[in-house]
């Protein structure tokens, strides 16, 4: 680059940097006008903003030398190396590439503002529109890989965690009955030739609770084949409360609505969640009544868990009731809905799923 070149991007690059402060106050009053649609909190909306910044800094960069300085490992390593983002921190590609696009009009406006009047003015606007190109293009490839891991992060956590529920249903269900048999079967043993009354005592015993074992081992089983099976959310809730029902409680299940408006992996995704909350109330509610309402409508899906059981306190950081609870509320928050969980002891226990359908799921 000769000096009067050297001179003219020194210049023009001062300038513009100069109205740093003004193009991301627009950008900032143009992303507050459309957070309410994209769905923005505020640590996703300051991340946005941090990106912004970097973006000027490139344009700035590419403007003094004249031609785009766009270092694409650097900003790969950047990312890969950086602080991860909490998961409610994370941004769907969707939404960086609508964020983009309200930022690409003010950084425009300014270069065309900066250039005004200069003899090379069509070069600097295309050095600029270059850089401001491949700069946000590039953090939305990088920030897209991201996102990537860390849905491949949840799923692998929510197998985990499934992987972990079975282990406690096989250890809980059929454990206890498993070594009620073996213990007596013991006894039976040490029995054997000095007492044939208590012999065929704990015989029977044992027999009792090789049965219950196998009724445990069969539910368990059961569970898992509605999961494999699983096609339809009513017929497939349905078939779980028939194998839960022992007569204890009353079941109210209610499904209204369209099940081909919810795209199949959000049905999947409420089935399993609804499936815990109505296993925890049979389990652990110790509830008269049941009752589980979904309405599906082409834009969304609400659906209820309630039972008029013991309830727990929230607060106490203990609730038998509540086992896979965090899980449920992180299946729904990655269809972009909410879960709320209202109970107080002896209250019963009511959970509201709420999960949008136009952009998320």
């Amino acid at each position: 680059m000769d000096t009067n070149a050297l001179a003219t991007g020194l210049s023009v690059a001062s300038a513009f940097e100069g109205r740093h402060a003004a193009i991301m106050a627009t950008f900032r009053k143009r992303l507050l006008t459309v957070t309410g649609e994209l769905g923005l909190d505020q640590d996703q909306m300051d991340q946005i903003v941090a990106q912004a910044g970097q973006v000027l800094d490139d344009v700035t960069a590419s403007l003094r030398t004249g031609q785009p300085e766009i270092n694409e490992v650097r900003i790969g390593l950047a990312s890969q190396a950086g602080p991860k983002p909490a998961p409610r921190a994370v941004i769907h590609p969707v939404d960086s590439l609508r964020a983009a696009n309200e930022l690409i009009e003010p950084v425009l406006d300014a270069v065309i503002e900066t250039a005004a009047g200069l003899p090379d003015a069509t070069c600097i606007f295309r050095t600029a529109n270059q850089a401001l190109q491949r700069s946000v293009l590039t953090r939305i490839r990088w920030s897209s890989e991201s996102y990537l891991a860390f849905l491949l992060d949840r799923v692998r956590q929510a197998q985990m965690a499934e992987r972990r529920r079975i282990a406690r249903e096989l250890h809980d269900r059929v454990g206890g009955p498993t070594s009620v048999v073996n213990r007596n079967l013991q006894l039976a043993k040490r029995y054997a030739e000095v007492d044939l009354n208590r012999l065929q005592e704990k015989v029977e015993v044992a027999y009792e609770a090789s049965v219950q074992s196998m009724d445990a081992l069969r539910g368990v089983a059961t569970d898992l084949r509605l999961e494999s099976e699983f096609n339809n959310l009513e017929q497939a809730l349905r078939g779980f409360v028939s194998a839960m029902t022992d007569g204890s409680a009353v079941v109210d299940l209610a499904i209204s609505g369209d099940e081909s408006w919810v795209p199949a992996e959000a049905l999947a995704e409420l089935f399993l969640v609804v499936r815990e909350a109505l296993r925890n109330a049979f389990h652990h509610a110790g509830a008269s009544t049941i009752v589980s309402h979904i309405d599906i409508a082409p834009h969304e899906v609400r659906a209820w868990v309630g039972d008029d059981g013991q309830g727990f306190d929230p607060a106490s950081g203990r609730s038998v009731h509540g086992h896979g609870l965090t899980s449920m509320r992180e299946r729904i928050e990655l269809l972009g809905g909410k879960l709320v969980v209202q109970t107080a002891p002896g209250r019963g226990t009511h959970i509201e799923i709420f999960v949008p359908l136009s952009r998320k799921t």
